[in-house]
This record gives C-alpha cells, sequence and structure tokens, in this order.
C-alpha cells in the first residue's frame, strides 16, 4: 500500500472576538469558537468571558433551598448586630444584586425570619429589624456550677431509643466502660425552640433507677442528685462540623448547615464512665466564651 501524504493544514481567518452580554452566541459562532480553539490552542487573553461565568451565583441548590441558605445569611447579620434592632433592611433590588437570587427566593427568606419574629414589615415603608431580635446564645459551659445552670429550665424530647446493646466509643483518657449503657437520640430545646439533637449513652444500672426522669429531664443534674453517685470528671471537647440528614431534621436547618459539636464524658469516682453526650448544637445559637487571666508573674 502506498503511503499518504497528510493534507496541508487549513486556517480560518476570524474577526477580532469582543465580549456582547445582551446577546446570545448563535451556532454558527460556536462552531467557529470550536474550530478557532482545535487550531489555535487558547483563547486569546483579550476575549471578554461571559458576566456570568465571571460572576457566579453566591447561593447553590445543592446545599438545600435557596432562601433557606439566604435566611441564614439574614439571620446571622441580624444575630451579630450587623443588622441592629429597628433597622431598616436594604431594598429587594439592592438584596437582588448582591445575592443573585430572584425576588421570589428573597420574599421567601424573609417570610421564615418574619415567623421568627426577627423582622416586621410594612408596605410603603419596608422591612425592619424587631426589637426582639438579639442574639440568644447559649453559653457553653467551662466549669461544673455553669453547666448544672445552663441546662435548667431546657426540656428534652426522645427521638429514637436503641433498644440493642451498644458501647459508646471511648478514647483513651475518658476512662473504663460500664457493662452495658441505655442509648438513646434526643432533641434539646428551650422555650419554643431547639437547640441541640444529642446522641447519648447512659450506664444502664443508673438509668434502671430513675428511667423516667432520665427520659424527660436533663441527664446530668438527675445524676447530680442522685444518691452513692458522685462525679469525679466531666471532660468536653468541641469541634466544628456541619449538620447530617437526622441532625439537620431535628434543628431544623438545611443539610450541610454548620454546626457545634460538643462530645462530653462523665466519670465516676471508680473512673467508669456512666455517661457519653454528642451535642450537635445550631451554629447560630452557640456560644463559646471564658477569660484568660494573667499569669502571677503579669504576663499573658
Amino acid at each position: 500500500m502506498r503511503g499518504c501524504r497528510p493534507a496541508p493544514p487549513v486556517f480560518y481567518s476570524l474577526p477580532k472576538l469582543t465580549s456582547c452580554p445582551a446577546k446570545k452566541p448563535n451556532i454558527l459562532s460556536l462552531i467557529l469558537l470550536d474550530t478557532y480553539d482545535a487550531l489555535s490552542g487558547p483563547m486569546p487573553l483579550d476575549v471578554a468571558e461571559p458576566a456570568s461565568v465571571k460572576e457566579p451565583p453566591v447561593f447553590s441548590g445543592k446545599h438545600g433551598t435557596l432562601y433557606t441558605q439566604v435566611a441564614n445569611v439574614f439571620r446571622q447579620r441580624i444575630r451579630s448586630g450587623l443588622w441592629a434592632a429597628r433597622d431598616q433592611l436594604p431594598t429587594l433590588e439592592e438584596l437582588e444584586r448582591e445575592f443573585h437570587v430572584s425576588r421570589v427566593t428573597l420574599r421567601q427568606a424573609l417570610n421564615l425570619l418574619e415567623l421568627e419574629g426577627m423582622i416586621w414589615r410594612r408596605r410603603g415603608r419596608g422591612t425592619f429589624v424587631s426589637d426582639s431580635a438579639g442574639p440568644e446564645w447559649f453559653k457553653l459551659a467551662t466549669s461544673r456550677d455553669e453547666l448544672i445552670h445552663a441546662l435548667e429550665g431546657n426540656w428534652s424530647r426522645i427521638i429514637e431509643v436503641n433498644a440493642g446493646e451498644s458501647v459508646p466509643h471511648l478514647e483513651p483518657g475518658d476512662g473504663s466502660a460500664v457493662s452495658s449503657y441505655r442509648h438513646m437520640r434526643r432533641l434539646h430545646g428551650r422555650g419554643e425552640r431547639a437547640y441541640a439533637v444529642v446522641d447519648m449513652h447512659l450506664d444502664a444500672t443508673l438509668y434502671a433507677r430513675a428511667p423516667k426522669r432520665f427520659d424527660r429531664e436533663m441527664i446530668i443534674p438527675v445524676i447530680e442528685r442522685m444518691r452513692g453517685v458522685e462525679i469525679t470528671n466531666i471532660r468536653q471537647t468541641l469541634t466544628i462540623g456541619t449538620a447530617d440528614a437526622p441532625v439537620a431534621d431535628g434543628l431544623k436547618v438545611p443539610i450541610g448547615s454548620p454546626i457545634g459539636i460538643l462530645r462530653r464524658v462523665v466519670q465516676d469516682r471508680a473512673g467508669c464512665v456512666i455517661y457519653v453526650g454528642i451535642v450537635n448544637y445550631r451554629g447560630d445559637v452557640v456560644k463559646l466564651d471564658f477569660s484568660l487571666p494573667a499569669n502571677e508573674e503579669g504576663g499573658a
């Protein structure tokens, strides 16, 4: 077979391309662009990209509904004081330009905040931050007394109980496991609002002594009041994470929302672990606040 000589390359002379945001590219222009890219490599730097590529939307449907994501941002601005009580919110036109979402989405987000009592709206006047919309922080305890005080007046509701045997994961330094545990998942709240989903393991022997109280009350205050039981150490570790489906459902937040995850381990006098709780706090209500006093030499 005779060898074939390759055909000489064909080059197209294209006019200089300029951006035209107001016009959509037609099929011919797309074909020419593909041909130009195949023959000449990357596009010249002086060819402007469409505005939609340069300025992507701030929010994405991959992380829950758009209006709940927008509402989370609004809520955080109010809680941080950026939008203070009685402040007027930006207009829909201004919010539309900032967040790159439709007015329908913005109205849905504002409806959520209005239902929560964080804002109020009046036709012809605008949207304003409510007087009572300030932060309602759940302060993480840094001492035994603070912990007991923080849990007073809160409510709990059982979501799920594991009837089978379940042993909590223990890390070095936690202590020794007891023979059996009561495993529960509960919802904790204050007033009308849930602030945490708690996955807990409680010493089954202790649970059997006061099952009704442990089912409806805060665990640690009940243990503190039990005769013959002495809490010698409470270990707490705080990390930042995101809400999975069960936690998001309990806290009424979008999946992937930021949450504070507190791991709390309680030891008795014998060094046995009588309680392990994984507390998943709403990210917009939990706060860690403590002082670092100067040492005796006056240093920080």
